[in-house]
């Protein structure tokens, strides 16, 4: 996400037009034919900690330490939780007094929510044969980066505003890029600068500002211009698995993502915050292990320079209460580049960007252990899966 000043900065560099068609993406329908994976196929390393250097490594995040800090001061003052009944919890989440403050929300509940700073993987880190490996990215914007920086891995996620406004030649121009990088699975969801991805962007007429209304006609001509060839944005990613409030099972990993973000400016995927976000995040299955939203949650990686929390509430509190998923992956929030922890779920704020548009950020790596025989079945297998999980044109 970028704060309104620089939501400007971006529509200035760069407006090429081109044709495009939007229709909505088919509905996520889970394999049926794929050989079902025997349990003893799929495992999953919970709570695994060991010690390097003074710090406490867990799942291949090593939590940081302040410098005055002793070793065990940092064991004792981290909370313990108990996974086991984290995970069959399941506590309808109800809205926050304070949804529509997130800052002053969160001096509410940052005592009881702690948020701890990982050093995530060293990008360089071997990929084992009994291992998934994860890259994330998000919030390129369009702009180039060196396909040769991004470190090896078996899927590669993608947080979102990976173009300026969404025009077509913008999507396929980073769907190119997506077809020379050899990650078995690139799955991908969209942001607030993905325009075209969002029908209802596109059929809202209240927009003030002269630039929001120039670029709005511009994105409308290009699809009437193209609308005979009943081509949508999203099918433009055809190097690309994307989810929109939908759930992939890979290597017998789930990952659910979705765009929608707390709204700030006029652009795609905005709700205002309270129930209409809490409605989508009400749609986001328990068992996930993979969480992939373009916005923050409040508390871990919102925070702007100039102090104010731009997460949402009841997200923080969808994912603590009810999905308590691994691992939970966005952007949207340049500023909040970083990783951090609750104890429990690791949270990735991936944005390539910093808050200029440099881009000045490395992509965020995780491992998840699985058994090798299923590691090698889903890329013995890469085609196929793909392909149950495209939308039919």
């Amino acid at each position: 996400m970028l704060s309104p000043a620089m939501l400007k900065v971006s529509l200035n560099r760069r407006l090429p037009f081109g044709p495009i068609f939007v229709r909505p993406v088919r509905p996520f329908v889970r394999p049926s034919a794929v050989r079902p994976l025997r349990p003893q196929f799929v495992r999953f390393a919970r709570g695994r900690i060991g010690r390097s250097s003074g710090s406490i490594i867990v799942d291949g995040f090593e939590l940081i330490a302040t410098p005055s800090a002793r070793r065990a001061s940092l064991v004792t003052s981290f909370p313990a939780v108990d996974q086991k009944a984290r995970r069959k919890e399941s506590t309808p989440v109800a809205l926050h007094q304070y949804t529509e403050d997130p800052t002053l929300a969160w001096e509410m509940l940052k005592d009881r929510r702690p948020v701890k700073p990982v050093r995530p993987m060293r990008l360089d880190t071997p990929v084992k044969p009994d291992h998934v490996r994860f890259v994330c990215i998000g919030c390129t914007h369009g702009e180039p980066f060196d396909l040769t920086k991004l470190p090896p891995g078996d899927v590669l996620l993608v947080a979102g505003d990976f173009t300026s406004c969404g025009l077509p030649n913008e999507v396929a121009h980073f769907n190119k890029l997506l077809g020379k990088l050899k990650y078995p699975y690139k799955v991908v969801i969209g942001g607030n600068h993905e325009c075209t991805f969002d029908p209802a962007f596109l059929k809202n007429n209240k927009e003030s500002d002269p630039r929001e209304i120039a670029l709005k006609q511009a994105l409308l001509s290009a699809i009437h211009a193209d609308s005979k060839h009943g081509i949508s944005a999203k099918n433009l990613l055809s190097n690309a698995i994307y989810l929109e409030d939908h759930a992939i099972e890979l290597f017998g990993i789930t990952i659910y993502g979705t765009p929608w973000q707390p709204k700030v400016d006029n652009w795609a995927f905005n709700l205002k915050r309270g129930q209409p976000l809490l409605d989508k995040w009400n749609n986001i299955p328990t068992g996930v292990d993979v969480l992939l939203t373009h916005t923050p949650p409040l508390g871990h990686g919102d925070m702007m320079n100039n102090g104010q929390r731009m997460g949402c509430v009841e997200l923080l509190n969808t994912v603590i209460k009810r999905v308590n998923p691994k691992y939970h992956v966005f952007g949207h929030i340049h500023e909040g580049y970083g990783c951090t922890t609750d104890g429990y779920t690791k949270f990735i704020n991936c944005c390539l960007c910093d808050e200029n548009l440099d881009m000045k950020n490395a992509p965020v790596i995780f491992d998840i252990p699985v058994a090798a025989q299923t590691k090698a079945f889903y890329l013995e297998n890469v085609k196929k899966m793909v392909k149950r999980y495209k939308p039919k044109k």
